[in-house]
């Protein structure tokens, strides 16, 4: 299950790097302070959410694999599908590619930082790991592929246009797959404690929305920026999210599902934002302009 999760997350970021013609130093001198509020809002901002949730009448006493993964979900930024989603909603997708990029690289930092100040709040024991060792896997997992990725868009641009699309298919279906297992395997034993606890499923969905809301009002005016950031801070990374877990707790079968089954609210509760932003793309009111 290791390796799997491994191989899926390595080639969806590999993709990532293949969709950018350089390291996207770019979009960091031109728009400083979007990159800043974009990282300060996936990195920050929404596991504060999180945990400020968790700690309402709505999140308290929820099962410990449900808080967990609500807690994990929230610190794992650059989630492998916002390049795809974004194409239904934007008319420029490579703004989430490349926002994707600088929330991945700063996840190597972000990630371990809030799983070693995260053990009390997210009341598992999950949390009993070195930040070094989950910077390792942060590291080794997203930031390696991504600049293998990019180095092979910059040495060999023919090779990397003609096969981006199939790498990039190939790993998403790894991922899908991989989610369909683990739902499968621990449908039996999760869906009871799910219908139980349906408070689990309306954090997930509040958190997610609080993603959107927090997109749309970083974006600013631009109409492009309010279709695709929502989907940036709202979409968070399962790989990597199953990654940790498989590290520290590989028998966890209830938190892993529990974090497919935010995978799923995800879809759902951005479903509604989906539809408003292909029916109405650029509404004055909106958009501010004029």
């Amino acid at each position: 299950m290791s390796l799997l999760i491994s191989l899926a997350l390595f080639f969806i970021m590999v993709s990532l790097g293949l969709n950018l013609p350089d390291l996207e130093f770019g979009v960091l001198r031109h728009r400083p302070a979007l990159v800043v509020r974009v990282l300060l809002a996936t990195c920050v901002a929404m596991p504060l959410a999180a945990l400020l949730l968790l700690r309402t009448p709505i999140g308290q006493s929820l099962p410990a694999s449900i808080a967990t993964a609500v807690m994990l979900m929230a610190i794992c930024p650059s989630a492998p599908m916002i390049a795809l989603k974004s194409r239904k909603l934007a008319q420029n997708p490579e703004l989430a590619t490349r926002l994707q990029f600088w929330s991945a690289t700063a996840a190597i930092i972000s990630v371990p930082l809030w799983v070693s100040q995260l053990p009390v709040e997210a009341g598992e024991t999950i949390w009993s790991v070195a930040a070094k060792d989950v910077a390792y896997q942060v590291f080794t997992v997203q930031l390696i592929p991504l600049l293998v990725g990019v180095s092979l868009r910059r040495w060999c641009t023919e090779w990397a246009e003609r096969w981006n699309p199939v790498i990039q298919k190939g790993a998403s279906i790894l991922l899908l797959v991989l989610l369909a297992l683990i739902l499968i395997v621990a449908l039996p034993k999760v869906t009871p404690m799910l219908m139980a606890n349906l408070r689990g499923a309306l954090v997930m969905f509040i958190l997610t929305w609080i993603g959107l809301g927090l997109g749309f009002v970083v974006a600013g005016d631009d109409s492009e920026e309010r279709s695709t950031l929502p989907l940036v801070l709202s979409m968070r990374n399962p790989g990597l999210a199953l990654l940790i877990i498989e590290g520290m707790a590989p028998d966890a079968i209830d938190l892993k599902a529990a974090v497919v089954g935010y995978v799923v609210v995800t879809a759902i509760g951005s479903a509604p934002f989906m539809k408003w932003r292909q029916a109405n793309p650029s509404l004055n009111a909106i958009t501010g302009e004029s």
